[in-house]
This record gives structure tokens, C-alpha cells and sequence, in this order.
């Protein structure tokens, strides 16, 4: 049943995602699929998690660098794809949280901030593995070269800040977190216009995604889903940052490299 769901899935390769495709055709949330996928990715961030850690200095460099580029690479090639083809619409605009992470990384990776650093702790990683765990493609066919960027870019971000976090050099400091408010006001806010502009969903401001906790949120919330999402991030910062302030807290260890 599997392989003849994977091999029929094939004549779907190439349709793009805000096309539609056959009731049926998606591999859907957590099922034998899905679990398959997740534990591929899961070895590939590991291998690169305990690389990274190993490396000298020069090779972490190296390898902030392909990550870097990879991630920015994919979603460029994305853009890229919609526009040749003529198929661009308003929902492939490059605004969507994960969007920005993405240009976070890439920055981060070329010269480590203290903006990018933060941001993508305190909204990158966390983001970037529920959209692996609850994607909103999981309607599309496994065997789609857009459901494979999707699956690989956000695997990407959430490995680039696990593999800098683990190797001890992004170090979350809530003195950034300014900067990080600053970012998700102004790219949020920018979001939120365009939603107004072409009924889109960025930032899944208006729609929670389908089968995420953020439909359950919806559900409970009703009119207050925006509200309650503003309280419950803050909350998630809060259980996020606390034990890096009572690290912080503790007699000064060996200097933090990239923590600029």
C-alpha cells in the first residue's frame, strides 16, 4: 500500500504548492511516511550537530557557510521556481517566520550577532521544527520536489541553531531580547498588511495551521488568537531564557566564541 501510494504520487513531482492536487495524494501528519522523513532529517541533524561540535575552528566556519548558503539557496531556488514557471501568487512572498530564519541564518552564518543569534533561538529553531512536525504541506505528495525543500529548509534552521547552541558558541543572553521584539514587530506587522492586502496567512495570523496546536489555540481563543499567541510566546521566552539567566548567574567559564 505504501509503495504503490509512493509510486502513483510521482505524476505529482513537479506541481507546486499552491497548486492542487488529488484529494487522497498528501502523506499526512504523522503517519508512516511522515515518521520516516522525521527520522531521516533526525540522523542528518545529528550527524551535523556532532560534526560541528568535533570541528576546529575553521571547519565550523566552513560549515556554518554550506549550511548558510543551503538554506538561503533553497528558498531562492524556490522563488525562483514559481516565477519561471509562472505560477508565483502572493502566499510563496518570502514573509513567513521560517522566511526571515532563514535570512538569519545566512547572516549569522557569515558574521554571528547578536540579532540573528537571539532571533533565531527565540523564534527560529522552535519554529522550524513545528513546521517539520506539523507541516501545513502534509495534504501534498511525499514525492514532490516541493515538499522536500520545505522538509530540508526548515531541518536546516532548526540544525544551524542546535549545532551552535550544543557547541557552546550561541550563548541566549534576555538582555537581546529587545532586538528579538523589534524583529518580530516590524516582520510581523509586515505580515499581518500583506494578509489584509491578499487574504494570506503569514505568520498563521489568521488561520491557525491545520493539524499544528495552533488550530487547537484557535479553537479555545476564538477572537482573542492573536492575543493569546503574544501571551503564550512571551510565556515560551520566559521558560526558554530562565536558565540561561541562571547560567549567566554563575562564576564566568571559558569565553564564548561568536558571541558578538
Amino acid at each position: 500500500m505504501l509503495v504503490s501510494a509512493l509510486t502513483w504520487s510521482w505524476d505529482y513531482f513537479f506541481v507546486p504548492q499552491n497548486h492542487s492536487t488529488p484529494e487522497g495524494a498528501g502523506f499526512g501528519t504523522f503517519s508512516a511516511i511522515h515518521l520516516g522523513v522525521l527520522a531521516v532529517l533526525a540522523i542528518g541533524i545529528a550527524a551535523l550537530v556532532l560534526g560541528y561540535r568535533r570541528a576546529d575552528t575553521d571547519r565550523r566556519r566552513r560549515l556554518r557557510l554550506v549550511v548558510g548558503w543551503s538554506v538561503l539557496m533553497l528558498e531562492v531556488l524556490r522563488q525562483l521556481a514559481y516565477v519561471v514557471t509562472g505560477t508565483y501568487s502572493p502566499e510563496i512572498l518570502p514573509l513567513h517566520v521560517c522566511a526571515i530564519a532563514t535570512v538569519s541564518v545566512f547572516i549569522d552564518a557569515v558574521r554571528p550577532n547578536r540579532w540573528t543569534g537571539d532571533f533565531l533561538y527565540a523564534m527560529g529553531w522552535w519554529g522550524a521544527l513545528a513546521a517539520d512536525l506539523f507541516p501545513d504541506w502534509a495534504s501534498r505528495p511525499i514525492l514532490n520536489v516541493f515538499t522536500w525543500q520545505s522538509f530540508t529548509i526548515h531541518a536546516l534552521i532548526f540544525g544551524y541553531v542546535l549545532m551552535r547552541l550544543v557547541a557552546g558558541e550561541l550563548v541566549p543572553d534576555i538582555r537581546n531580547l529587545g532586538r528579538v521584539t523589534i524583529m518580530v514587530v516590524v516582520f510581523a506587522t509586515v505580515g499581518d498588511l500583506a494578509n489584509q492586502v491578499w487574504d494570506t496567512n503569514f505568520w498563521f495570523l489568521n488561520v491557525g495551521a491545520p493539524g499544528s496546536p495552533l488550530e487547537g489555540i484557535q479553537a479555545l481563543a476564538g477572537n482573542l488568537y492573536v492575543p493569546v499567541l503574544i501571551v503564550l510566546v512571551a510565556i515560551l521566552w520566559a521558560v526558554m531564557y530562565l536558565p540561561w539567566v541562571v547560567r549567566a548567574r554563575r562564576p564566568p567559564g571559558v569565553p564564548v566564541v561568536g558571541a558578538l
